[in-house]
């Protein structure tokens, strides 16, 4: 019954958050969208704040299961599209929760160390089979900088079909400022 009560107040901060934003998510609108009494939130999350790191902890694990979801191919350019197109997708689906993690990552940086293994690792085959130029490094800092611009333009309201065509372009800008010239 407890993971229920922590999964009922998880869904209800949830909801609260992409419905009405950061600002909306109370302790108290949180307990009774959940059903549930002060003391309750307060024995699983402890306070506000753990009830935003269980939140941004929760999407982290979503995110990374469909970041890891089998996609048919490894063939590393089309493995780091995928990263990077889940990556837009999450943030239109829940760019509240999106922009919390953004600001939870700059307090706690560890948090965007799995994804960001992955998509370096992508940069790495790329760089090893000639694709992309090195050193890696410095390429993988360029794709994750290029990505969370465009994940910063997912905001509550945000048209999809400019993020995705802003995506579109900044991902080329990016792979082609990173291939090998003259060859």
């Amino acid at each position: 019954m407890e993971i229920d009560t922590e999964s009922a107040i998880l869904d209800a901060a949830a909801q609260l958050l992409e419905a009405s934003g950061a600002s909306a998510l109370t302790t108290r609108a949180v307990c009774e969208l959940a059903g549930v009494k002060a003391p309750t939130l307060y024995h699983h999350f402890g306070d506000k704040d753990g009830l935003e790191r269980a939140l941004v902890q929760r999407g982290l694990v979503e995110f990374m299961r469909r970041k890891r979801a089998p996609r048919g191919t490894e063939e590393p350019m089309q493995l780091l599209r995928f990263g990077w197109d889940v990556a837009v997708d999450f943030a239109l689906e829940q760019p509240a929760l999106s922009a919390m993690f953004a600001r939870h990552a700059l307090a706690r940086p560890e948090l965007s160390d799995q994804p960001y293994a992955v998509m370096r690792g992508h940069v790495q085959r790329l760089v090893d089979s000639g694709r992309l130029t090195g050193p890696v490094d410095a390429a993988a800092r360029a794709v994750w900088a290029a990505s969370q611009g465009v994940l910063s333009l997912a905001r509550p309201g945000a048209v999809r079909k400019e993020v995705e065509a802003t995506s579109e372009l900044i991902f080329n800008a990016v792979i082609a400022a990173l291939a090998p010239r003259g060859g």
